[in-house]
C-alpha cells in the first residue's frame, strides 16, 4: 500500500476559487481585471526580482541553419544575464533593405532544443514569414540551447534535446522566481531592443510550438506591444494538464499560480489582439478529456473578446495529429493582423 499525497491537491484544485477568475462585463471591468491580474502574475512569476540593464547587443557570427542566413547576435537581459538568438532578414538581396521597414515575428523554441531546432522545424513559417517581410528572430530561453546549465551541456544530440528547468526551478523558487517568469522577462528585454532597431516597423507578432506556445502565451498576456500570438500544443485547463500531468516540464509550475487563474484567463489577457490556438485532436498533453480542455479554456477567453466586438478571435485550428505544429492558417492569420494595424 502507497500512501500518496497528489490525489489531495486534485481535490484540493477542484474545490478552490481562482482570485482573478474572469467575470468582467464591460471594457471598464476587463481593464481594471487585466491590471490587477498582471499585477499578481508579475509578483508569483518573480518578475519583480528581475533587474532592468541596456541590452548592450553583439553581433557574433552568421550561421547557415537548414539553408537559411540566420545572424547570431546576444544581448543582456539583466546585467549578468545573456540571451543569445538567430535573426533572420528578408529580401536580403535587393537593393532597398536597409530603408525598408519591416515587422518582426519572434519564435520562441520548445522542449527538445534551442533556437536551431527552431528553425529546423518551423523552416516552411519561417520561409513563409520571411517572403511576407518579416525580421524573424529565433531565440533561446533560459536553461535551454545555447544557455542550459552543466550537466546537460554539451554537443551530443541527446544532451542538445536536454534544458536546465528543473535546476532553474529548484533554485530560483527559493528567490521567489520561476522559469517562466525569468523567459519573459527576456522576451521582454529582446522586445525592447528589437523595437528599437531603425528597420522595425513596430508590429510585434509571436509564435511558437509547446514550451514555445508556452512563452507566446505568457509574453503576450503580460506584454501588450505583442500585436498577434500563436500558439501551437499549449492552451489547456490546468487541472488535466498540470496537476494531473505533474511530470510535464519544472517550467509550468509557478508558486499560487493555481489559486489565482488557469489558462483561460491567461487568453483572456490577451483580448481584443488577433490570437490563434491550434491544438492536436490526438494531443496527449490536452489531458485526459482531449480537447474539451482546450475548449473550454477558449470559452472563458472568447469572454473577453466579446467584450471588444472581436467575435473572430481566438481562432483555433484543430488537425487530426498529436503534440505537433502542423500550421495551416497561421501566414494568413499574421497578414490579416498586421492588416488591423
Amino acid at each position: 500500500m502507497y500512501y500518496t499525497t497528489l490525489e489531495t491537491y486534485k481535490k484540493k484544485y477542484q474545490n478552490r476559487s481562482l482570485t482573478h477568475a474572469y467575470s468582467a462585463k464591460t471594457k471598464g471591468e476587463h481593464e481594471a481585471w487585466k491590471k490587477s491580474l498582471r499585477d499578481r502574475l508579475w509578483e508569483i512569476t518573480g518578475m519583480n526580482k528581475c533587474v532592468y540593464c541596456e541590452p548592450d547587443a553583439q553581433y557574433l557570427r552568421t550561421d547557415r541553419v537548414n539553408d537559411l542566413i540566420a545572424e547570431y547576435w546576444v544581448i543582456k537581459t539583466e546585467p549578468e544575464i545573456e540571451m543569445p538568438f538567430y535573426l533572420l532578414r528578408p529580401d536580403r538581396q535587393k537593393s532597398d533593405f536597409e530603408q525598408k521597414k519591416h515587422p518582426i515575428l519572434i519564435v520562441p523554441h520548445g522542449h527538445g532544443g534551442g533556437k536551431e531546432s527552431t528553425i529546423q522545424s518551423q523552416t516552411a513559417f519561417i520561409r513563409d514569414a520571411l517572403e511576407d517581410g518579416f525580421l524573424v528572430v529565433c531565440p533561446d530561453e533560459r536553461g535551454s540551447g545555447d544557455r542550459r546549465e552543466f550537466p546537460e551541456q554539451g554537443d551530443e544530440s541527446e544532451k542538445i534535446r536536454m534544458n536546465s528547468h528543473r535546476e532553474l526551478l529548484q533554485v530560483c523558487i527559493g528567490f521567489g522566481q520561476s522559469v517562466i517568469g525569468m523567459a519573459v522577462w527576456d522576451l521582454m528585454r529582446l522586445a525592447d531592443y528589437l523595437l528599437a532597431l531603425s528597420e522595425s516597423n513596430g508590429f510585434l507578432a509571436c509564435a511558437g510550438m509547446s514550451g514555445g506556445g508556452q512563452q507566446t502565451v505568457w509574453f503576450s498576456a503580460m506584454d501588450d506591444r505583442v500585436k498577434a500570438a500563436i500558439t501551437s500544443g499549449y492552451f489547456y485547463g490546468f487541472k488535466e494538464s498540470l496537476i494531473e500531468l505533474p511530470q510535464n516540464c519544472a517550467c509550468n509550475f509557478i508558486p499560487h499560480m493555481f489559486e489565482t487563474a488557469d489558462m483561460g484567463e491567461l487568453g483572456a489577457l490577451i483580448a481584443p489582439r488577433p490570437f490563434f490556438v491550434e491544438s492536436g485532436e490526438k494531443d496527449g498533453l490536452n489531458g485526459k478529456s482531449g480537447l474539451n480542455n482546450v475548449t473550454t479554456q477558449l470559452d472563458v477567453t472568447r469572454k473577453a473578446y466579446h467584450i471588444f466586438n472581436e467575435n473572430a478571435y481566438p481562432i483555433h485550428s484543430i488537425h487530426s495529429g498529436g503534440h505537433q505544429w502542423v500550421g495551416t492558417g497561421m501566414r494568413t492569420f499574421l497578414i490579416k493582423a498586421m492588416e488591423k494595424e
